[in-house]
């Protein structure tokens, strides 16, 4: 009988024979090793020094299972400001000493990331033969803002993980998933509160009620520390601390909402109407251009999976609408870039040009490149906003041409 297998050979020599067979295999093993050893490095050199905002949340988790309240005015610019059923989320990682939950929600954030990235390249209505180059080619774009919000251990890459599954579930036609996965996101920030009308609109009546009826019933789930009284104590001050936070961080250096710019931009109308009305009427603009992506893309044949290109416009308008929009939130547009640049080739050669003085724009708007001058004045007038909305252009270009 012909034997097929050696089987005095352990597992692993053919393993690792066969890397060193496959150039591809053994060029992925590199860059994996690189990577991790990168990413060790950050952490140790600068990121476990900062991660402010994550241990916001780990406060918030301590406070929730000894039934005390999250939110308080001593905490001062640190303030909880999500719902207490994220509360209950962080909880959890106060099962282990503080300096081993920052390691691990470091960890969890890269994880995240290739959840996001693995699941928009399968919704790309033509991702092209080279996944990985174009995941690196948008994972340079970006870097900024990547690097700022594992810093801070921000919670937002986790949120774009939720949305992203809701989008990969709507697709799939399974809206009761979709809808959960809308309402989780809501515990943790209102972003997603954008999709509301978009799912009224697509007459996607299920997921939008299975997020809501979600999210209230979440909501009650703190009483088991608070009791139901206490909880709706603290429900109370949720809405409160969101409102009286945010008034005095409107006009700060680094708020790169589209208000901000405004804002910082029409010095004669300095807390005048005038900023509000410019705002309203630019929100009415980006959503009626929304409307009509949405309407043109209804027609039957015309456009594989419309939701795509119409959910990564609602990303961006989410850091752009938001009062404050920080730098590190236009990672919300990830799909949007994934979208432009896997349909690179299909744009003219002017708006290649274009985006590509764009893409530079954003990925190189550092101190260390563009010197203090440059970049303060590139910050202090949240220029990024003009950005990102050539980027919004190119996804109506994208829509205009029924490529996506």
């Amino acid at each position: 009988m012909k034997r097929y297998f050696n089987t005095n050979k352990p597992p692993w020599r053919s393993l690792s024979l066969s890397l060193i067979m496959s150039p591809m295999k053994r060029t992925t093993l590199i860059f994996i090793i690189a990577a991790i050893v990168i990413l060790a490095g950050a952490y140790v050199i600068r990121v476990r020094n900062d991660m402010t905002d994550f241990g916001v949340c780990y406060q918030a988790g301590e406070r929730i299972v000894h039934g005390e309240t999250l939110y308080r005015p001593s905490d001062g610019h640190l303030q909880h400001k999500y719902s207490p059923p994220s509360a209950l989320f962080f909880s959890a990682f106060t099962l282990f000493p503080y300096e081993w939950a920052k390691l691990i929600w470091y960890i969890l954030e890269f994880v995240f990331l290739w959840g996001v990235f693995s699941l928009s390249i399968k919704m790309l209505p033509s991702p092209g033969k080279n996944a990985g180059m174009l995941c690196f080619l948008t994972f340079l774009i970006m870097l900024k803002f990547l690097a700022r919000e594992v810093e801070l251990g921000q919670v937002n890459i986790f949120i774009i993980l939720t949305l992203t599954l809701m989008l990969s579930f709507l697709l799939r036609k399974k809206e009761t998933a979709a809808g959960l996965f809308w309402g989780v996101s809501l515990f943790f920030k209102p972003y997603a509160l954008a999709f509301l009308p978009y799912f009224l609109i697509k007459k996607r009546f299920k997921p939008a009620a299975v997020g809501v009826a979600f999210f209230i019933a979440g909501l009650a789930v703190p009483s088991l520390f608070y009791g139901l009284r206490g909880n709706l104590l603290v429900l109370k001050e949720w809405p409160t601390t969101l409102s009286s936070s945010t008034r005095p961080l409107l006009a700060v250096y680094d708020n790169s909402s589209l208000y901000a710019f405004l804002f910082k931009n029409l010095p004669a109308y300095w807390g005048q109407p005038g900023v509000a009305i410019a705002f309203v009427l630019l929100f009415l603009l980006l959503g009626l251009l929304l409307l009509w992506m949405i309407k043109s893309g209804q027609a039957p044949g015309l456009v594989h999976s419309p939701e795509v290109l119409e959910s990564a416009f609602l990303f961006i308008m989410i850091p752009l609408f938001s009062p404050l929009g920080w730098y590190y939130n236009y990672l919300y547009s990830l799909l949007a870039m994934m979208l432009i640049v896997s349909a690179f080739k299909k744009f003219p050669l002017s708006l290649k040009v274009i985006l590509i003085i764009n893409f530079v724009m954003i990925s190189t708007s550092l101190v260390e490149l563009w010197g203090k001058t440059l970049f303060h004045f590139y910050t202090q007038h949240s220029l990024v906003v003009i950005n990102f909305l050539v980027v919004l252009f190119g996804l109506f270009y994208l829509r205009l041409k029924k490529i996506a």
